[in-house]
């Protein structure tokens, strides 16, 4: 689990790293040289998905997605740990959707090109099944971590 956490977090580095050099040198052509790179916006644009998504994934890996806690403050470890589970669950169910859907619409883009990179839409839309398997994936690892921790304290 280690190494594949490492390796989104390397990816994510990475693409943050070229948008901003993407970036930086669309600026810097048209500033300094008068010109514009056809491809940095439509690139720029891609890539940031990908990150998105992935930076997605390593939240869920981290707990660190924004939550309303009142509730489950206001009631004891356990029901608060059954709370968790439930609300843990509907994003399951939500992820399954993201998933199957958009692995659904996947066969319609493989022959639609981006206009400046001529290169498949597939690509890119793939971060929504690739990015919601992985987060379905960690969050059941949340949800197994969180039983785990309520059974052991008793």
């Amino acid at each position: 689990m280690r190494l594949l956490i490492r390796a989104l977090e390397a990816i994510v580095i990475a693409l943050m790293g070229t948008i901003t050099l993407v970036v930086i040198g669309e600026s810097a052509a048209r500033g300094l040289l008068g010109f514009s790179l056809i491809v940095t916006d439509e690139l720029s644009r891609y890539l940031m998905v990908w990150t998105a998504t992935l930076a997605a994934a390593l939240l869920v890996y981290e707990d660190g997605h924004i939550r309303i806690t009142l509730l489950t403050d206001a009631v004891p470890p356990v029901a608060a740990a059954v709370l968790y589970v439930v609300s843990e669950l509907a994003v399951l169910c939500f992820l399954a959707l993201v998933i199957v859907s958009s692995l659904m619409v996947m066969p319609s883009l493989r022959e639609q090109n981006t206009v400046t990179l001529g290169v498949s839409m597939a690509w890119f839309y793939a971060a929504l099944p690739v990015t919601g398997a992985l987060m379905f994936g960690l969050t059941v690892r949340g949800i197994v971590m969180r039983i785990k921790a309520v059974l052991g304290s008793r």
